[in-house]
């Protein structure tokens, strides 16, 4: 199966606001932080085709996405990746952690970050 990270980053984002409506912030905030990877992953691919290792997580996934688009510090993408506190806290493993983990704040924060990488990456959702 084709893996298409643009359309997985919208649909994430998406599923992840219907959570957020209903104050669902662990399940919500596990979704932005995918709908970030996947961002990442639709992002570097556009810039460096040829490009391998992004078969990473957050945080490891940023700093991988910087060193591949080192010649490219320019790029939207890269001005949000350097930013010391992006996806701050953010770990896939919280998959597993008990609820009550994430609140509205920082999924809020967690969210601002990834509809940028949308919007860096030329991926849009609906308002």
């Amino acid at each position: 199966m084709a893996e298409c990270y643009g359309a997985a980053a919208v649909r994430h984002f998406s599923d992840a606001e219907i959570l957020a409506a209903s104050e669902r912030w662990d399940g919500a905030g596990h979704l932005i932080g995918f709908s970030a990877e996947c961002s990442i992953k639709h992002g570097v691919g556009a810039l460096r085709p040829d490009a391998d290792g992004v078969r990473k997580h957050l945080p490891e996934l940023t700093e991988v996405a910087k060193r591949l688009l080192n010649q490219r510090r320019q790029s939207g993408i890269y001005t949000i990746l350097k930013n010391p506190v992006f996806m701050s806290g953010w770990a896939v493993e919280a998959r597993y952690s008990d609820s009550g983990v994430v609140d509205r704040e920082q999924y809020m924060v967690w969210r601002q970050q990834a509809y940028a990488l949308l919007h860096a990456v030329n991926l849009r959702v609906a308002r």
